[in-house]
């Protein structure tokens, strides 16, 4: 069906019917309430929340104290209540001064005096824009917090490293489904043909944990390049895994499903830029967020991660990379917006990147399209959609007992369920494209309609129904 203004709150009335209420569905859906109960009250059990991340951050530690080049050594500064901050072991972003001197004397003897070294990051499009600062001597995360909030007072744009991860401790597990490709035979249907309509497609980036390099038989995602952005499903505890899939496995294929159901001829990339334990660097995202609009030609961005930052501070590195995109938009005429998940924190504090004013940032409902209670809301939330048991993409593995009691198996072709704002923000993706190649919407004219369809409310925007959930 066309996408109509006028069916206020669902501009796609018609197309993506409801999941099955029966049989095993209506077990999961039992189990889907369950989880999301469990994840708005994570907030209140730090012990749980601290268990899990030691568990990640052990993992990440062999015996050999072998470095992979991708994997991020993090740390965490721990709240009571609420959800703990993430940060890159060991290092300091520094906006890259424009002078030399700075209100009370010089910024390298600032650097020298609170024992920091500079660094170059490991990104050539943000050398420009920012710095590492690394300590000469060990410094714990609220250390490292306390030297940030120094060079901010003497006039420096400096932070922690963030970690933007895919969600802030852990994610309910998805659950295996019965269906299949079976219930949403329609959108296979689409899928084989070409959205058409006056314009073109649009070309999504997902960033993300990557994709798995294993085809699928149903031919789902099949056409998005690998191009070494493989989701590796099964590296940790290093060296060599365990056999189970890892944390967040996964992931980055249930959001590109996401995109693809709603929007199916658009030309999707995924990249990867968190691990499939759903750790990474800001730096390494930022990195990708350029290379996707300037080197691949991306025209929507999808980032289904995030973070919050000590003092709500703005990351620095994801502030760079979206005053690089903005400056190639200006040079070159194009438009491109970035879509961010507004994250499962269950309070109004900024998450970055949705946090920032020029990205699109996206909340969570629940299928009846009430605010979800575990969904960051607020003010800077510019829509919300259903992100409770949504039904997408997913991979062939084993959940592994640590992670997930039920140790969940997923065969070949696997379809789940699964719940947060990572899996909101890719049907608004999803829409933007649709509205892009279909209708033919100039991105900023797709993004006004878009939200005009939507019924508002407060603290989650303009709420829309797109794909269903449990």
């Amino acid at each position: 069906m066309p996408f109509d203004e006028t069916n206020k709150g669902d501009p796609f009335y018609g197309d993506f019917p409801g999941l099955p209420d029966r049989g095993p569905w209506a077990e999961l859906a039992v189990t889907v309430q369950r989880q999301v109960s469990e994840l708005e009250q994570l907030r209140f059990n730090p012990d749980a929340r601290h268990a899990f991340l030691e568990l990640l951050m052990q993992r990440r530690q062999p015996a050999d104290r072998r470095r992979d080049a991708f994997v991020t050594q993090f740390d965490f500064l721990p709240v009571n209540v609420g959800f703990d901050m993430l940060l890159v072991s060991g290092e300091l972003l520094l906006a890259r001064p424009a002078r030399e001197w700075v209100p009370g004397g010089s910024a390298r003897g600032l650097l020298d005096d609170l024992g920091l070294e500079v660094s170059e990051v490991d990104c050539d499009e943000l050398r420009s824009r920012v710095l590492r600062l690394i300590p000469t001597q060990p410094m714990g995360p609220q250390q490292l917090a306390d030297a940030a909030a120094v060079l901010r007072s003497h006039g420096l744009e400096a932070a922690v490293s963030n970690i933007t991860a895919t969600a802030p401790v852990h994610k309910p597990p998805p659950l295996g489904t019965p269906g299949g490709a079976a219930v949403v035979d329609a959108r296979v249907e689409a899928r084989q043909q070409p959205d058409g309509g006056p314009g073109e497609p649009a070309v999504v980036a997902v960033i993300d944990t990557g994709i798995p390099l294993e085809l699928r038989a149903d031919g789902w995602l099949n056409d998005v390049l690998r191009d070494g952005n493989i989701d590796r499903l099964d590296e940790f505890p290093l060296p060599d895994g365990d056999g189970f899939l890892d944390a967040d496995a996964g992931h980055g294929m249930f959001v590109a499903g996401c995109v693809r159901q709603v929007a199916p001829g658009a030309d999707i990339r995924v990249y990867r830029a968190v691990d499939s334990d759903g750790i990474g660097s800001e730096v390494r995202v930022a990195c990708e967020m350029i290379r996707a609009v300037k080197q691949d030609g991306a025209r929507i961005v999808n980032l289904s991660l995030g973070c919050q930052t000590p003092g709500n501070v703005p990351p620095v590195a994801l502030r760079a990379a979206l005053e690089i995109i903005a400056e190639w938009e200006r040079e070159t005429g194009q438009e491109v917006l970035i879509v961010a998940a507004a994250g499962n924190f269950g309070d109004t504090a900024p998450c970055w990147p949705a946090a920032f004013r020029r990205v699109v940032s996206v909340a969570a409902l629940t299928p009846d399209l009430a605010g979800a209670p575990w969904s960051t809301s607020g003010p800077a939330i510019t829509c919300s959609t259903i992100g409770q048991g949504v039904y997408s993409t997913f991979v062939t593995g084993k959940e592994s007992p640590q992670l997930d009691l039920e140790a969940t198996v997923f065969p070949a072709d696997a379809w789940a369920v699964w719940s947060g704002t990572s899996f909101a923000a890719p049907q608004i993706t999803g829409a933007l494209a649709r509205l892009y190649g279909v209708n033919g919407y100039p991105l900023r004219e797709a993004l006004r309609r878009l939200l005009a369809a939507g019924q508002p409310v407060p603290g989650f925007g303009q709420a829309l129904r797109i794909l269903p959930g449990i």
